[in-house]
């Protein structure tokens, strides 16, 4: 899947998690769901983080961005290398591992470490959508798919299954945010 239908998915997942946890999320966890969701492809260098933050217009924030570029780089070369894509931070372990630390250092701040665990989760499920799957128990096992042949990434099939994730997350949305909703003609 793409980073935008990641993103999507991401949101999808934290709202319909805050709606099923009766939490109230702030608008800060929201962007913290979709970074979360694009994680997991950190091990590809090619990705949305794993190429580093791509170079921003504003020489400020290309300044203040570098160090955390060059961190995800890093880590991205060092995954590729050791454990290669679509492996670790593909699984039910690397989940784990993610989410361990979210809840221990974020514990105070349920909402936030929800969209954190919430985002990346996301990611699975929307690769487990995918004609590769995902090794939910690696190093043991074969990928793991929803669909017998999956959807090709990039392909029109990606893009319905993005609008339908988009439809839902807008109806969790309008449910949390009862203003949205009537902004938005819902209510």
């Amino acid at each position: 899947m793409n980073a935008t239908t990641h993103a999507v998915f991401g949101v999808a997942a934290f709202a319909g998690a805050c709606l099923a946890a009766g939490v109230e999320p702030p608008a800060y966890a929201y962007p913290a769901a979709v970074a979360a969701a694009w994680l997991p492809d950190v091990d590809n260098p090619r990705s949305r983080l794993g190429n580093g933050l791509s170079r921003m217009r504003s020489p400020a924030l290309n300044l203040l961005s570098r160090p955390l570029s060059w961190a995800l780089r890093a880590t991205s070369f060092v995954l590729v290398r050791t454990v290669g894509h679509r492996t670790l931070t593909h699984s039910l372990l690397g989940l784990a591992l993610f989410c361990a630390p979210v809840w221990l250092l974020l514990g105070g701040y349920p909402a936030f470490a929800l969209a954190l665990a919430a985002g990346y989760a996301s990611h699975l499920l929307a690769d487990a959508l995918n004609t590769r799957g995902v090794p939910l128990l690696w190093p043991l096992g074969k990928p793991f798919r929803l669909l017998p042949r999956g959807i090709r990434s990039g392909g029109a099939a990606e893009a319905a299954v993005a609008v339908a994730a988009l439809a839902l997350a807008g109806y969790a949305l309008a449910l949390l945010h009862p203003a949205l909703g009537g902004a938005l003609g819902l209510s």
